[in-house]
């Protein structure tokens, strides 16, 4: 057996441990002993995440138990972010949170809230549910450091052996789609842009691999892939209708327009066959960044400490191992994060560390968004300016 093949097998086995291991994570239907369910809310920190309504986002509530019968319960969403003291009860098997008359989250009011696992919570109320998880802080910051590395070993996986690209993209996201659907998750957005990234890194691959990378709709593609999953975000930032997400999505707007030299796209020569834009800049990519942390975290809240590491994992390699990778990356680095997600969704939604956020902090973000993107597109539009002067003035 050849080298290439025992890695595709090592890499096809190791999908497949990894794919029980989500299943047995999920949520059982059995009931637990109803007499352990007080010490598992007494002092203790639960959270969950939750798609929003159109205008909403995603929606993060934390529940820090009291030892008494009090909770303090946190809600952010696009634009939302409050915590207020609440009162619970336990009853056998079912848990209850009231609010106050002049509660202003009153989310938990008339829900059916369920103990299916030892560390899971089902919450249910006209048709609609979701979970919530105890929270271990070591462990929430262990799986963070874990997708940082671990993306970042599926960027090199994807360098370094062809035929793993043809197995994520364009195998997997096919056979995955009856375990994805059964997860039940719903909001537009995390479809688009789950097969937008997979179709990027798909044609990608193309690029590096055949002749498709000598062909000018190709690069054009390529780029047209970055700018239409920019494009999507800016699209929710507009929906919301804040001023934090207004002046994000201007932003996103700035990083669409200053991309340039998309024709020198070209797959090198290298034993890796790698992507390059050699246009790409490091002041562009870290705008980039900035401008795209920004959205998740005002859009997503629970997933906006993941995301940063997923936005490090191609930012790195990119800087440090190979310059001119990085769209190569982010497609790898954020088709795997989304793959990841619907496959296993416990994972993410059991381990999500809080950023801290108020009103203030929102608007501070959306405003730094939109200064170090203006930045870069003064630079860039002064940069192409000058060119045109010395070309005229040589003429």
């Amino acid at each position: 057996m050849n080298m290439k093949l025992r890695v595709r097998n090592i890499i096809s086995t190791m999908f497949a441990m990894f794919l029980m291991l989500c299943s047995a994570a999920t949520y059982a239907d059995a009931p637990v002993d109803s007499s352990q369910n007080l010490a598992k809310i007494q002092g203790q920190i639960w959270q969950g995440t939750r798609d929003g309504k159109p205008g909403e986002g995603s929606l993060f509530y934390r529940l820090e138990f009291g030892t008494d019968d009090t909770v303090e319960v946190t809600k952010q969403s696009g634009g939302f972010n409050h915590s207020e003291i609440q009162h619970w009860s336990l009853a056998g098997n079912e848990l209850t949170i009231t609010s106050q008359a002049d509660s202003l989250i009153k989310d938990f009011d008339g829900a059916k809230m369920s103990f299916v696992e030892d560390e899971t919570i089902r919450f249910s109320l006209d048709g609609d549910g979701f979970n919530i998880h105890k929270w271990y802080q070591n462990r929430a910051f262990g799986h963070v450091l874990l997708v940082l590395i671990g993306l970042m070993i599926l960027n090199e996986i994807c360098r370094r052996f062809k035929y793993s690209n043809y197995l994520l993209w364009f195998i997997l996201p096919i056979v995955l789609i009856p375990l994805w659907s059964s997860y039940g998750v719903t909001y537009w957005f995390k479809w688009v842009k789950l097969y937008s990234v997979v179709g990027a890194a798909a044609l990608f691959t193309l690029i590096r691999f055949t002749k498709v990378g000598d062909m000018k709709w190709a690069k054009f593609g390529a780029a047209a892939f970055l700018a239409i999953n920019i494009t999507e975000a800016v699209m929710q930032d507009f929906s919301m209708g804040n001023l934090a997400n207004v002046l994000n999505a201007i932003g996103g707007v700035l990083s669409i327009i200053t991309l340039a030299g998309w024709a020198q796209i070209y797959a090198d020569k290298s034993k890796q066959q790698d992507m390059i834009w050699p246009a790409m800049t490091t002041f562009w990519i870290i705008a980039y960044d900035v401008w795209n942390i920004v959205f998740v975290y005002l859009n997503f809240p629970g997933s906006a400490t993941a995301q940063m590491m997923v936005l490090i994992a191609a930012t790195l390699p990119a800087l440090f191992i190979k310059k001119g990778t990085w769209l190569q990356a982010r497609a790898f680095t954020l088709a795997g994060s989304f793959m990841y997600y619907f496959s296993c969704p416990f994972m993410y939604e059991s381990n999500v560390v809080p950023m801290p956020r108020n009103d203030e902090l929102m608007l501070a973000a959306g405003a730094a968004s939109f200064v170090i993107n203006s930045a870069y597109a003064y630079v860039f539009f002064t940069g192409k300016w000058k060119r045109r002067q010395a070309l005229t003035t040589a003429s």
